[in-house]
């Protein structure tokens, strides 16, 4: 039976970080002795995190791979801290790592770890392996990308890679704001967003040298890091502090009471206005820095922010192992830091962070405490950075009007899960009917709920609102930080589903064609017709909400970097384009207008403007 002051439980590794065995025993094997030498393999993996669990009581945890270990009695905090310190010890020893200690308390905490795995014998052990001073093979796959590519071809690179052509008016509305300068090469001939290129099949193969990470904590020795990007942000770092100072000042401006209390959301938008430094320069249509000038520590600043901009979007957005948090909660420096510990943030998809934890630490005090700010103001910003510094007003604007097209774009996805479940729901009440093709549609859906709910951050009601409400105050907030669009109305409004003389005539329409479409008569089938259908105009009225917003919002994207206006209104299919950039993945919805038309035999042409719903026959 479990000890009572101890509690053990699963957390949420990356799944692909688990380079550490985790043993199991049986329940059979003998239990433990004083003499037992145990070993906790990969020690310096083990993260040690105060926080006050029910009632407000403080506990010691300790992570460890897929295991949350919890301590709430006191007088057991010295055993776990000092448990975390070691490779092997004595089960004896333990004893003396805290006040009163007896063997048979220590025993049973010792067994139930050896069960769970943490532990284990000296002889079961296996020798550790792997040197920081060894570089290794790139993680990563060979390049598709013959040469570097620009977003001013974004017609032809969503053409190559889509199928689709999306003019670079809609860029943003297609490639969030955070990740419009990925592909671009800087002075070093490296592009911005290194391993993590968006999308993936624009990433180019350049010379990196990648190295296992011995850095204590979640990372360590799980997979390899990027040196070669690490000795380039070293050399830039006080350049990169210097701008990180300038910008938080300036945004200190326009959000004043952020000063001593900085919220997530706050931080968030701070970040992606460091991203729009570099990002600016490179998309403005007037002067733009040429592809491969970007000066390497702009695009050092952008990696090294984008990793506490993914961080808040997590603990926004990603509900899967703690709750996320609200926009307006304060947030400190080191729960900042503990929270990418316990939520694998330092972790991607093939690497992790290079970054020290001090390094890591020393540029979040500096956006959020303005520290080292006397020394780094002193610091003489080289041409080409104080060049975009010079424009840092125009780059703010540029970074919250980009938000408030993400806000509104990715308001999108909740709608549709929430439309999934109610069409699912809608075919699972209609009486029985014995016909190949509702057979055929009530499967589909039930495969498509069961991805919903297997695969997705957006599974349950509750995560949905929460989503909605992180946009929702995204667009107004970013609202608040441009002149002139304080008392803009917020999503609430601008999302809600106008119906329209037009949109009852194209529901009566629907309504006719999915009778015909499975041989349904009058009677006993009209409510749930009548209920279909108006989920499925319900959803479509809502994405040319969205699309209307957004173009919107777009419009002043367009008008800050000089860009042309898109010739064409923006359509439903190109929001997908964004999806179909990431490639194919099973765990992923289908695109519920591509859905629709498959299951239904309908043709949907929906764009802002303009809803029409045909029979294809």
């Amino acid at each position: 039976m479990m000890p009572s002051d101890l509690m053990l439980a699963a957390s949420k590794p990356d799944p692909e970080a688990r380079a550490c065995p985790v043993y199991t025993t049986s329940q059979a094997d003998p239990a433990v002795s004083p003499s037992d030498e145990l070993v906790l393999p990969k020690h310096r993996r083990m993260i040690v995190q105060y926080s006050s669990g029910e009632g407000g009581v403080t506990e010691l945890r300790l992570y460890y791979d897929s295991k949350e270990i919890s301590f709430d009695e006191r007088d057991l905090f010295p055993f776990g801290e000092t448990l975390a310190k070691q490779a092997r010890f004595i089960a004896g020893d333990t004893m003396h790592w805290g006040e009163g200690y007896g063997w048979p308390r220590v025993q049973a905490l010792l067994q139930q770890l050896l069960e769970a795995g943490v532990l284990v014998r000296a002889a079961d052990a296996e020798t550790e392996t792997g040197s920081a001073a060894e570089a290794i093979a790139s993680p990563l796959p060979p390049s598709a990308c013959p040469m570097a590519r620009t977003w001013e071809d974004c017609a032809a690179i969503t053409e190559e890679l889509t199928g689709r052509a999306v003019e670079p008016g809609y860029l943003e509305l297609i490639v969030p704001i955070f990740r419009v300068a990925h592909i671009a090469l800087d002075a070093d001939q490296r592009q911005v967003g290194e391993a993590n290129v968006f999308p993936a099949a624009l990433r180019l193969d350049v010379p990196t040298e990648w190295r296992p990470c011995n850095l204590p904590g979640t990372r360590y020795q799980t997979k390899p890091m990027n040196v070669t990007a690490m000795r380039v942000m070293r050399a830039h770092w006080p350049q990169m502090m210097a701008a990180v100072a300038r910008v938080r000042e300036r945004y200190l401006r326009r959000f004043p009471e952020a000063a001593g209390a900085w919220t997530v959301g706050h931080v968030e938008r701070l970040t992606t206005a460091v991203l729009a430094v570099p990002s600016y320069p490179l998309m403005r249509r007037r002067d733009r820095v040429a592809n491969g000038a970007l000066h390497p520590a702009l695009s050092s600043l952008f990696r090294v922010t984008d990793g506490v901009r993914m961080t808040m979007h997590q603990m926004l957005l990603i509900p899967i192992v703690e709750p996320s948090w609200l926009p307006d909660q304060r947030v400190t420096v080191d729960e900042i830091l503990d929270y990418a510990e316990r939520n694998y943030s330092f972790h991607s998809s093939h690497g992790v962070c290079a970054g020290p934890r001090a390094m890591v630490r020393e540029l979040i005090e500096v956006l959020l405490e303005g520290r080292g700010n006397a020394d780094y103001a002193s610091v003489a910003l080289e041409p080409a950075v104080q060049a975009a510094i010079d424009d840092l007003d125009i780059a703010l604007d540029y970074a919250f009007h980009g938000l408030r097209v993400y806000a509104a774009v990715f308001s999108l996805w909740p709608a549709m899960t929430r439309a999934y479940e109610r069409i699912a729901a809608a075919i699972d009440a209609w009486p029985a009917i014995d016909t190949p093709g509702v057979a055929a549609l009530r499967e589909a859906m039930q495969s498509h709920v069961g991805t919903l709910l297997k695969g997705t951050y957006l599974a349950h009601e509750n995560w949905r609102a929460s989503r909605e409400d992180v946009y929702a105050d995204m667009y107004s907030q970013c609202g608040r930080g441009i002149a002139g669009f304080a008392d803009a109305p917020g999503l609430d409004v601008l999302l809600a589903p106008t119906w329209t003389a037009k949109a009852w005539q194209t529901e009566a329409a629907l309504q006719d064609h999915l009778r015909r479409r499975f041989a349904l008569t009058a009677g006993t089938s009209e409510a749930f017709i009548r209920e279909l259908s108006t989920g499925i105009m319900d959803f479509l009225l809502r994405e040319q909400a969205v699309l209307r917003t957004a173009a919107a919002a777009q419009c002043h994207v367009n008008q800050l970097l000089g860009r042309d206006p898109p010739r064409r209104a923006i359509h439903a299919a190109d929001i997908n384009v964004h999806n179909l950039m990431q490639g194919a993945d099973p765990g992923r919805l289908p695109y519920l207008v591509d859905e629709l038309e498959r299951l239904f035999g309908i043709q949907i042409d929906l764009d802002s403007t303009r809803l029409t719903i045909t029979s294809r026959g």
